[in-house]
């Protein structure tokens, strides 16, 4: 199932960074404006709190690999 809005979103960090979001109920992160995820990680959405779900519904922006490990641990911790 396509989302526009994250398609929009993907499309504003074309070259500029990733895009950490939910995919099939799992954490996936998004490269380049590509429509499909670079990565699905294997950690379940819906055991985050509610809020940490919303914000991965809305997109989390990532500039750096270094920036990503920080946000997983900080989501997963």
């Amino acid at each position: 199932m396509k989302r526009p809005d994250l398609y929009r979103r993907l499309c504003a960090v074309l070259l500029l960074g990733f895009l950490l979001g939910i995919r099939e109920g799992k954490i996936a992160l998004w490269k380049d404006g590509e429509a499909e995820p670079w990565r699905v990680f294997p950690y379940p959405v819906a055991v985050l709190p509610a809020e940490t779900q919303q914000e991965l519904k809305n997109g989390i922006r990532i500039d750096s690999m270094d920036d990503l490990d920080r946000v997983l641990e900080n989501l997963l911790s």
